[in-house]
């Protein structure tokens, strides 16, 4: 065999290696639907990624655009499976990006859910919302990760009932797209062992570090637990249900406004079953609705009760702030009942705030105190 031949030979091996590399890991993103139609007066869309592999793997990021600036990204709700995963999530030019990993390749070759992401939108032309990038990560013998890129993407059209449709203004792939530089963060760590750049010094760091590392919480990002976020209806019964160690079955019900595909619909349904929280109306559960201080405290005197954990008799000091005939009649032996056990505290101003939206930060705190309370 000559000098060119086994040059032209060693080359085909090249490729032909190559490509069995790529063939021997396969992924498909697929959306819930390829197209959406919004009502007359809709302007929600919403709908969900589904990433099925042929071999294990340990994340995987995905960037997603809309055609126009008048898509307008709102939220993106993990799968309950990937709650505690380390995550990023960025929006660049107009691009969202946003990833899940662990240190291990836990996740099995399946389809499975990864996200529902929530979208805005009030024209009448068609629209289009597409995954323009994507990485699978895997983590080898020697702790190294290394993402494939070769899945294909995909595209969600979205038009207006009785409109003629109109200009998508652009291509299906959202034009050219800068990837921000994204870091994959480091899979030596577990979740728990995770930094928050937003909360040092604060008041409650210990605390929401705790949260975090029992499970109950997880940052709004890699770096980010937002503690002067707003507490909703939804994220209280899944910490609440979290914290219970209850094995928490999958089950439907009778809330109109839970949908079986958001991470915290089997936490309401045990919440419900179990008299922990109870709708607005018989077919309501407000899931986005904040939660106040008083709110707080009724759920978690009905978690103790379901718990059969011993309750003290409510505090008489509680009626010393200036603000306490502002308790709700239901919940005024309730908040009496968690002052007592430390769980709810007055602020220096002198008042207990019972209608106040309830922080992150404070639920963590709370948690922490109900956790050495149910110890003693």
């Amino acid at each position: 065999m000559n000098r060119i031949t086994k040059k032209l030979f060693s080359a085909a091996v090249i490729v032909c290696l190559s490509i069995s590399s790529v063939a021997a890991y396969a992924a498909q993103i697929t959306p819930s639907s390829a197209s959406i139609t919004l009502g007359k007066n809709d302007r929600e869309i919403s709908f969900d990624i589904y990433l099925e592999t042929d071999s294990a793997y340990a994340g995987a990021e995905f960037g997603i655009k809309p055609s126009q600036s008048d898509v307008e990204f709102t939220s993106l709700i993990l799968s309950d499976e990937l709650q505690n995963e380390s995550k990023v999530q960025t929006i660049k030019d107009g691009c969202l990006y946003f990833g899940f990993f662990s240190n291990t390749n836990k996740y099995s070759a399946e389809k499975k859910k990864i996200a529902t992401l929530n979208y805005t939108y009030s024209g009448s032309g068609t629209r289009t919302i597409a995954l323009v990038d994507s990485k699978i990560v895997t983590v080898d013998e020697t702790n190294k990760t290394s993402g494939d890129t070769s899945s294909n993407p995909f595209t969600v059209s979205i038009t207006r009932q009785g409109t003629s449709g109109g200009s998508s203004g652009g291509s299906s792939s959202g034009g050219s797209v800068r990837k921000p530089d994204v870091t994959l963060p480091d899979t030596s760590q577990t979740y728990s062992d995770r930094k928050f750049t937003d909360i040092n010094g604060h008041w409650a760091e210990n605390d929401i570090y705790s949260g975090v590392k029992n499970g109950l919480f997880t940052g709004i990002s890699d770096t980010i637990f937002d503690p002067d976020g707003t507490v909703t209806r939804a994220m209280a019964v899944t910490v609440l249900g979290r914290f219970s160690k209850d094995e928490i079955v999958a089950s439907n019900t009778e809330f109109t406004d839970v949908t079986t595909e958001k991470y915290y619909a089997n936490y309401v349904s045990w919440g419900a079953e179990n008299g922990v929280v109870k709708g607005i109306s018989e077919t309501e559960f407000a899931p986005e609705s904040a939660v106040t201080r008083e709110q707080i405290s009724a759920m978690i005197v009905r978690y103790l009760n379901y718990k059969e954990i011993p309750l003290p008799t409510g505090s008489e000091k509680i009626k010393e702030h200036s603000d306490y005939e502002q308790i709700s009649d239901y919940a005024k032996e309730d908040m009496a009942i968690c002052y007592e056990m430390g769980l709810i505290k007055g602020h220096d101003s002198g008042l207990i705030e019972p209608n106040g939206n309830l922080t992150r930060a404070q639920l963590a705190s709370i948690m922490a105190r109900l956790s050495n309370y149910s110890e003693k």
